[in-house]
């Protein structure tokens, strides 16, 4: 994890300043005039995948440190690859950008504040060397500062932000996959049996985060548009994110291995939605 630890905080930086390079304000306040969308995705994303991760983690047996995984995967905010997602859907660009926007401003409360109360419903104990107040530190310079950066240069900086935008994002997907595949190949010695649990945890998880993002749009959220925009959102979890948090606040692999399995897989899921969407089409 040495690497991660090094390497990472820099990666995410620059991964959550292109995110931020994304937000319109215009946009932004258009949403605002009719917030109903942005409010039900806003509770699809920071309450109902915390109360999967919950569900989950209550009823499949697993060592502590997975049950930790989890519940940190589904308090992440979406991977920033969602708003490109959301364009291969039809999807509402606008809505998607301003999600993930908010949820990885929010994560600075949501995720340490989540985590210490998720794992007390369960384990009646809370999460060993785990110190909120310095978690929320580390989160706010990785994540909330590079985010603040990144929209700040879109206000002021637009023509230098429409020159980078579209190479930041392939360079942030590459720097995740970067991060993910090196950490794995370092620590596989110290993987042990994790992969059994989490070889079906995984698939469970996406399975319930599609069929929960997919049914509460369908009944809450207006327009088709919108609702495979915050389908999308839910789907891509911030795997980088999530790595990176994990390896600054724990030593041992274990904890990230929940959070590399979703992050590759979900990429097959949101081929399997995309596929479905191109063929009802």
């Amino acid at each position: 994890m040495e690497f991660v630890k090094l390497v990472g905080p820099f990666a995410i930086f620059f991964i959550m300043y292109s995110l931020g390079l994304k937000l319109n304000f215009v946009n932004f306040y258009e949403l605002l005039k009719s917030p109903k969308n942005l409010i039900c995705g806003l509770i699809c994303q920071l309450i109902f995948l915390p109360i999967i991760g919950l569900l989950i983690v209550s009823f499949y047996p697993m060592p502590n440190e997975l049950k930790i995984g989890i519940l940190l995967l589904l308090l992440l905010p979406s991977a920033t690859m969602s708003n490109y997602a959301t364009r291969l859907v039809d999807g509402n660009i606008s809505l998607s950008i301003t999600l993930t926007t908010i949820c990885s401003l929010l994560c600075i409360f949501t995720i340490p504040i989540g985590m210490t109360v998720l794992f007390e419903l369960i384990m009646h104990q809370p999460i060993q060397n785990f110190d909120v107040k310095s978690v929320s530190m580390k989160i706010f310079i990785m994540i909330t500062i590079p985010t603040i950066l990144g929209i700040i240069t879109n206000r002021y900086f637009n023509y230098f932000k429409e020159r980078i935008v579209l190479t930041f994002d392939k360079i942030s997907m590459l720097l995740f996959l970067l991060i993910i595949s090196i950490a794995v190949y370092q620590e596989r010695m110290n993987l042990g049996g994790y992969f059994e649990y989490v070889g079906i945890v995984a698939p469970i998880i996406l399975f319930f985060v599609l069929l929960v993002a997919v049914v509460f749009t369908k009944f809450f959220i207006d327009g088709i548009d919108n609702q495979r925009s915050v389908t999308v959102e839910c789907l891509l979890q911030n795997g980088a994110m999530g790595f990176i948090i994990t390896a600054q606040i724990f030593s041992e692999i274990s904890y990230v291995t929940p959070i590399a399995l979703y992050a590759l897989l979900q990429y097959f899921v949101l081929a399997f939605y995309i596929a479905n969407i191109k063929i009802v089409k």
